[in-house]
């Protein structure tokens, strides 16, 4: 189980990667296809808000009615998701277990720090090794945060610190866990901008396009 979340956020990841990269090109194209098209895209987002704050979640999303955007987040400009069933959207409420593995892995967590953080280490140390400590220090703080617990069971193995034995409840943690983030890379794959990364032509590009002025503002291309 801790092996295949570990897998599961590494490919969670790397779509993040793919779709941030693929953000600045897909409106590129998207401002192309509709400037060909004389569309008005400042006066269509105006007209359109409410369908846009439900598309996007915000108020107005990152797309400029210029020639090329001005892109303060890069994941912002295109995160429409493709239509799907709405019985597909899977929601995860925090339940006990969420609470109490979370209080197990700080409990950890505190132990990693009493071994890695410089105002707790006791002795000689080199200032490599210092710098090393800090680092996984400020890790492990990240990896807590993040509730990707693997890390911390990495570094508890690594420095011989005691783990907890609530494995039943781990497992059923984990379980759930696995789910959830499933669920988010099922997602961000239905994005346009993971749809766009893999278009090959400038055909497919523009059906994508076409798609999203669709979806977005009900815009039929001819």
């Amino acid at each position: 189980m801790v092996n295949e979340i570990r897998f599961l956020h590494s490919e969670k990841e790397l779509i993040e990667q793919i779709n941030t990269e693929a953000a600045p090109g897909f409106q590129e194209h998207y401002l192309k296809v509709a400037a060909q098209h004389g569309l008005d895209i400042k006066a269509l987002n105006k007209e359109n808000e409410e369908k846009i704050k439900e598309a996007y979640g915000v108020e107005e999303p990152k797309i400029s009615s210029g020639d090329f955007p001005d892109i303060e987040d890069p994941l912002a400009g295109a995160l429409a998701v493709c239509p799907q069933p709405p019985e597909e959207k899977i929601e995860h409420s925090e339940t006990q277990d969420d609470i109490d593995i979370h209080d197990s892995f700080n409990k950890l967590f505190r132990r990693l720090a009493m071994k890695l953080h410089p105002d707790k280490i006791t002795g000689a140390v080199t200032i490599e090794q210092g710098m090393e400590n800090l680092r996984l220090f400020q890790e492990a703080k990240e990896a807590l945060d993040n509730r990707k617990y693997f890390i911390l069971l990495d570094l508890a193995e690594r420095f011989g610190i005691t783990q907890s034995r609530n494995y039943k409840q781990q497992i059923r943690w984990m379980k759930r866990e696995s789910s959830r983030i499933a669920d988010i890379i099922a997602h961000q794959k239905d994005t346009y901008n993971y749809l766009f990364a893999h278009c090959e032509t400038d055909e497919q590009k523009d059906t994508m396009v076409e798609r999203f002025l669709f979806q977005l503002f009900g815009i039929h291309l001819q």
